[in-house]
C-alpha cells in the first residue's frame, strides 16, 4: 500500500520560477526513503510540502488515501513527525525529558504514563544518562538524539529527517545512522523519509530518489541508482565510498557482486 502519493506536484515560491516541477512518486508504507540531491534541487521544500509546512498550489498530496489539504492536516499532522536540521529550532523543554515530555502532554497522555513512555524512547536513541541536563550542554549528536526521541515517542506513521545530520560530525552522522537502522528493526510498520546529502546513509536505504533542479532525475534502490555513476557526477553527486572500494578491488581481480554482502562492507566501513 502506498503511504504517500504525490501526482503532478509542481511549486513556486515567487510565483514564477518552479523549485519543484511535475513530482510524481509513491511510497509505501514501511519503506525507508532517501531523497538526495544537490543544494537547491527542492529537497527540503519537498519535506516541508509532505508534512503541510507549506501549502501545495498545483498537484496533490495524498497521505493516508487521503489529500493533504489546509482542512485535513489537523487530522494528518498526529501521524506524521519531523527532525530538522538543527536540533535547537526543536527544544522546547528546560531539561531533556521535559524535551521528550512536550508532545505527550499536548497530546493530553496521563502523567503517570509519561515517566515510563520518556524512559523508553530514551533508551532507544540512548539518551537515558542525560534526562535531567539541560539540552544546551549537549553535543550536536546528542541533541539529534533526543529530537528524534521526542518524534518517536508520539507515535508516528511516517518520519520526515529533514538534512538531520548535515551539522553533525562524523561521529554524530555515524550515531543517527545507526539509529535510523534501529528505528526500522524495532517498527518494521515504520516509514522513513531522510532528506539527505549522506551517500552512505542513503546507500543504506531501501530506495533512493535523486532530485535534480526541482525534478525526478532517477529513482530506484541504492544499488540501481549508484550504478549510474556518470549521470551522478554530472549532478554534481558521487557515490558511496563501499561503490569505490567494489571498483578499487575489481581492478586487481578481486570481485564481489553480491548486493547483500556488500551492504554488510557498507554497514562496518561507514561505522
Amino acid at each position: 500500500m502506498a503511504l504517500l502519493e504525490i501526482e503532478n506536484l509542481s511549486f513556486t515560491y515567487d510565483g514564477h520560477i518552479d523549485v519543484l516541477k511535475n513530482i510524481n512518486l509513491k511510497i509505501k508504507a514501511g519503506s525507508y526513503v532517501s531523497i538526495i540531491g544537490h543544494n537547491g534541487s527542492g529537497k527540503s521544500t519537498l519535506a516541508k510540502l509532505i508534512v503541510g509546512l507549506l501549502d501545495t498550489k498545483r498537484g496533490v498530496i495524498r497521505l493516508f488515501d487521503k489529500v493533504l489539504s489546509t482542512q485535513t492536516i489537523t487530522d494528518l499532522r498526529p501521524r506524521l513527525g519531523i527532525v530538522f536540521q538543527n536540533p535547537d529550532n526543536q527544544f522546547i523543554g528546560a531539561t531533556v525529558a521535559d524535551d521528550i515530555a512536550f508532545g505527550l502532554e499536548n497530546r493530553l497522555v496521563p502523567h503517570d504514563e509519561m515517566q515510563g513512555i520518556i524512559d523508553e524512547f530514551a533508551g532507544k536513541v540512548k539518551m537515558t544518562d542525560f534526562l535531567d541536563k539541560e539540552p544546551s550542554n549537549l553535543s550536536g549528536g546528542q541533541k539529534q538524539r533526543v529530537a528524534i526521541a521526542g518524534v518517536l515517542a508520539m507515535h508516528p506513521d511516517l518520519i520526515i529527517m529533514d538534512e538531520a545530520t548535515a551539522m553533525l560530525d562524523p561521529k554524530g552522522k555515524r550515531e543517527i545512522r545507526d539509529i535510523t537502522i534501529s528505528m526500522k528493526k524495532d517498527d518494521p510498520n515504520l516509514t522513513i523519509i531522510s532528506i539527505t546529502h549522506d551517500i552512505e546513509e542513503a546507500y543504506r536505504s531501501d530506495e533512493i530518489i535523486v532530485l535534480n533542479e526541482g525534478e525526478i532525475a532517477m529513482q530506484g534502490t541504492p544499488e540501481q541508482v549508484f550504478a549510474k555513476r556518470e549521470d551522478l557526477l554530472a549532478i554534481d553527486l558521487d557515490i558511496p565510498f563501499v561503490m569505490k572500494l567494489k571498483e578499487a578491488l575489481a581492478k586487481v581481480d578481486i570481485h564481489v557482486d553480491n548486493a547483500k554482502t556488500i551492504k554488510q562492507v557498507a554497514h562496518q566501513l561507514c561505522r
